[in-house]
Parts: C-alpha cells; structure tokens; sequence
C-alpha cells in the first residue's frame, strides 16, 4: 500500500514539472515567432512611439531661470523704513521664454523693481500678500513676453529667498 501512494504522488509532480516545461517551451516559441516578424512594421511603431513620448516629456520638463541677481528695495511704510530683499526664479516648460527673459532683462528688471518698490509692509508680510505679489510678477513678465512672442508663458514664479526688515 505504501509503494502504490508514494508512486502516485511522483506521477503527480512528474506531471506537473512536464506541463510547467510544455509551458514554457510553447511560451519561448511564440515570443521568438512573434518577435521576429516584419520588422519593417515594428520600426515604424517604434519611431512613432517614441516621438510621441518625446512630446510628452518635453511638456513635462521644467526649466528655471534666476532673475539676476537679488532684489533689494525699501517698502512703503508711513512710521519707519523698511527694506526687502528677495530672489526671484521663474519656470517654464520650454527654453523660450527663458531665452526671451534673458534677452529683455533689464525691462523685466526695471518692472519688477518698481513693483516691489510699491509694495506695503504690512501687504507683503501676510502669506496672502506674498501670493499676490508673486502673481503680480508673474503677469508683468508674461506681459514682456507677449510683446515678443504670443506662444511664450511661464508657468510659475517662484521667491527662493525673502528678507524683510
């Protein structure tokens, strides 16, 4: 009786370990015949593929750009003076309108700085005071740029160091 069990159970692994390796052979052949095909076809899937990705990455990058060196202006303030000194870096998903920023730096400077000049104390102080001067910049650089290109935008500005005193 014990002969006759322990036969039947290696009939049964001996089963199993044959239809595990049926399976993988039938596999391993029909990737080999479907991987070797037209390769004429698959090129073109291919290059269409990654062309499409490279779109797809390009929009997904980011650039930055520093906006020269640190501002340093005085704040409006009727009881004592204040002054601010702030980096300004902004983002976009092209090189364009970086290159367009870099190429009209001295207006994009000058704007800013008559803008940050105006600022209140008390405005910028507040979290929500420094969120709309950040747009407030924003739109003034997006301005320059239209006047060049109407396909230049940048994404986001962004204040990589802020002092006030």
């Amino acid at each position: 009786d014990l002969d006759v069990k322990g036969g039947g159970q290696s009939n049964t692994v001996l089963l199993i370990a044959l239809i595990v390796m049926l399976l993988l052979v039938g596999g391993g052949g029909a990737a080999f015949f479907l991987l070797s095909g037209d390769d004429s076809s698959t090129e073109a899937d291919a290059a269409a593929s990654s062309e499409h990705e490279a779109e797809k990455v390009e929009s997904k990058e980011t650039h930055y750009l520093k906006l020269g060196k640190e501002f340093v202006v005085n704040l409006e303030d009727d009881s004592k003076v204040n002054f601010m000194q702030i980096d300004i870096q902004v983002m976009a998903r092209k090189t364009e309108p970086l290159d367009l920023i870099e190429e009209n730096m001295p207006v994009i400077r000058n704007k800013l700085m008559l803008i940050l000049s105006s600022q209140k104390y008390e405005e910028v102080n507040t979290r929500e005071g420094k969120e709309k001067l950040r747009e407030e910049i924003k739109q003034a650089i997006q301005d320059v740029l239209h006047e060049e290109s109407s396909k230049a935008n940048i994404e986001a500005v962004y204040f990589t160091s802020l002092i006030m005193q």
